[in-house]
C-alpha cells in the first residue's frame, strides 16, 4: 500500500509506467513484479512523501526518476527482496528523504548519483559503503544545491575508501563551505580547510581526523591486494614498481595500478609495457636500504620476518612498497 500522493502519480501515469515496466522487463527478464512493487511501497514511497513535503509540485518530476531507477536496480537484484547489495537500498533510505528539497530539484541527477556511489563502493574491495551513507545522511541536507551535494558525495566517497578519487575530491572540497569540507574529513576543531588542504596534498598518509603520527619513522599502513582464489585479484604473488605518486603492480601475466592513501587502496587495470618501462626507473632516496627481509630507514633498521625475502620494492616521495613469495598482498609503508 502506498501513500495517497504516489499512488495519484502512479494513477495519472497508468500507461507510461507500465510501458517502462514491460520495457525494462525486456532487457532484465528476472525482473519480479512483486519484488518491484514492494520497492515501489517502501523506498520510493518514502522519498515521494518527503517532496510532498517540501515541493509538491515536483512530486511527478521526482516519481518519474526513481520508479525508472528502481526498475534498473530491482531488475538487476541490487535492491529489493532477495537483493545481492543491501548498501544500495539503506543509502537510497537514508539519504534521499533527507536530502527531499534538493532531489525535488534534480531527480535525474541525485537518485541515480546515490545508487551509483554506494555500488562503487560496495564493489570495491577495502572500502566502506556504510561510512558514505552516514556522512552523506548527515551532511548532504546542508547542501545549497545538487551541485554541491555531488562535490559532497566525491570527498565523501574517497574518504570512505577509493583513493583513486584523491585529486578530484580535494578540488570538489574547495568548492564546498569552510565547515561543510571540514566535516566531511571529521577534522578536529578549530582546523581551517586551508591548512587541512595543504596537509592532505604533502602526504597521502595524513588523516585529518587523527593525530598526527611521528615522521622520522617507518610505519607500515595498509595492505592492498589478495589471492584471486580467495576472491582478490593475484594468481601468483605479485611483484610492484612505482609509478610516480602510485605503484604499477604485476601478478603473472596481468598487471594494475595501485592507488592507495590513508582512507583506501584501489586496483585498476594496466598493461604490461607500462609496467616493464617503470622497472627501468628504480632509484631509492638516500636513508633508505632494502635487503632480504629488512627495511633501513634514517638509520633505523625494520625487520619482516613473516614476509621472508623481499621479492620487489618500490618507493615514491611518500611511500614504499613491498612483496615477497610469502603473501599474495602489497605490503605499504609511510616514508612521512
Amino acid at each position: 500500500m502506498v501513500s495517497t500522493a504516489l499512488a495519484s502519480i502512479l494513477r495519472s501515469g497508468r500507461a507510461d509506467f507500465n510501458a517502462r515496466f514491460v520495457a525494462a522487463r525486456r532487457i532484465h527478464p528476472e525482473l519480479e513484479p512483486g519484488a518491484f512493487t514492494g520497492f515501489l511501497g517502501t523506498a520510493v514511497d518514502d522519498l515521494a512523501q518527503a517532496v510532498e513535503k517540501v515541493r509538491a509540485d515536483r512530486l511527478g518530476e521526482v516519481t518519474m526518476a526513481a520508479y525508472d531507477a528502481a526498475l534498473e536496480l530491482v531488475g538487476q537484484k541490487l535492491a529489493g527482496p532477495g537483493a545481492r547489495m543491501k548498501a544500495i537500498e539503506e543509502g537510497w533510505c537514508r539519504i534521499l528523504p533527507k536530502a527531499a528539497s534538493l532531489v525535488a530539484m534534480a531527480p535525474g541527477r541525485l537518485i541515480p548519483a546515490v545508487c551509483n556511489a554506494v555500488h562503487q563502493l560496495a564493489s570495491t574491495p577495502g572500502a566502506r559503503p556504510a561510512h558514505w551513507i552516514e556522512t552523506m545522511e548527515e551532511l548532504a541536507p546542508q547542501c545549497a544545491d545538487a551541485d554541491a551535494f555531488l562535490k559532497l558525495g566525491q570527498v565523501a566517497a574517497w574518504r570512505a575508501g577509493l583513493a583513486h578519487l584523491r585529486s578530484g575530491a580535494i578540488a570538489a572540497a574547495d568548492a564546498l563551505p569552510e565547515p561543510m569540507a571540514l566535516a566531511a574529513f571529521g577534522a578536529k576543531s578549530g582546523s581551517s580547510w586551508a591548512g587541512v588542504r595543504e596537509r592532505l596534498l604533502a602526504n597521502p598518509w595524513f588523516d585529518p581526523a587523527s593525530e598526527p603520527k611521528p615522521s622520522s619513522t617507518l610505519r607500515v599502513v595498509t595492505q592492498a591486494g589478495s589471492f584471486k582464489g580467495f576472491g582478490g585479484l593475484f594468481i601468483e604473488p605479485p611483484l610492484v614498481v612505482s609509478s610516480g605518486e602510485h605503484f604499477l603492480v604485476r601478478s603473472e601475466s596481468e598487471c594494475w595500478l595501485l592507488t592507495a592513501d590513508v582512507f583506501g587502496a584501489t586496483f585498476h587495470r594496466a598493461s604490461i609495457k607500462e609496467f616493464e618501462t617503470a622497472k627501468g626507473d628504480h632509484r631509492f632516496p638516500s636513508g633508505l636500504q632494502v635487503k632480504g627481509s629488512r627495511v633501513v630507514f634514517n638509520g633505523n633498521s625494520f625487520e619482516f620476518p613473516a614476509l621472508g625475502e623481499f621479492t620487489s620494492a618500490a618507493v615514491n616521495a611518500t611511500t614504499l612498497a613491498l612483496s615477497s613469495r610469502l603473501t599474495h598482498t602489497i605490503v605499504l609503508a609511510a616514508l612521512r
